[in-house]
């Protein structure tokens, strides 16, 4: 990423680019790749013809967990995830964001708002 900041002349200017999002995204990949990747775990993308996505699917062979990333402080249940709740009906899905922290039920589903250091934990 800092090489591609650099080639496009945003290195070291997140607060002047319109892709903070994108950003954050990659940020939360790494985070996840480094948490579940030694694991046996996999991590996927999920998109329904209807445009609906899901950033990630952690995969852990008994269990999938959604994720969402959302560049945000106060994130919201959307409905991509609320698609992929209502077909997959995980135990848990998560909405990392930058700061934000609580817990919902969707359906049967246990929703966390998770600050992305808390990740690493």
């Amino acid at each position: 990423m800092g090489l591609r900041n650099y080639a496009i002349g945003a290195f070291g200017k997140l607060t002047e680019t319109s892709q903070d999002g994108f950003l954050f995204q990659n940020l939360v990949c790494n985070l996840l790749i480094d948490k579940f990747g030694r694991t046996g775990a996999t991590i996927h993308y999920w998109r329904t013809k209807d445009k609906a996505e899901v950033d990630f699917v952690i995969d852990l062979k008994d269990r999938i967990i959604p994720v969402e990333a959302k560049c945000s402080r106060t994130p919201k249940i959307e409905r991509s995830i609320k698609s992929f709740i209502a077909k997959y009906k995980p135990e848990e899905a998560w909405v990392v964001n930058l700061s934000f922290k609580k817990i919902v039920k969707v359906n049967h589903t246990t929703v966390k708002f998770l600050p992305f250091w808390e990740i690493i934990e």
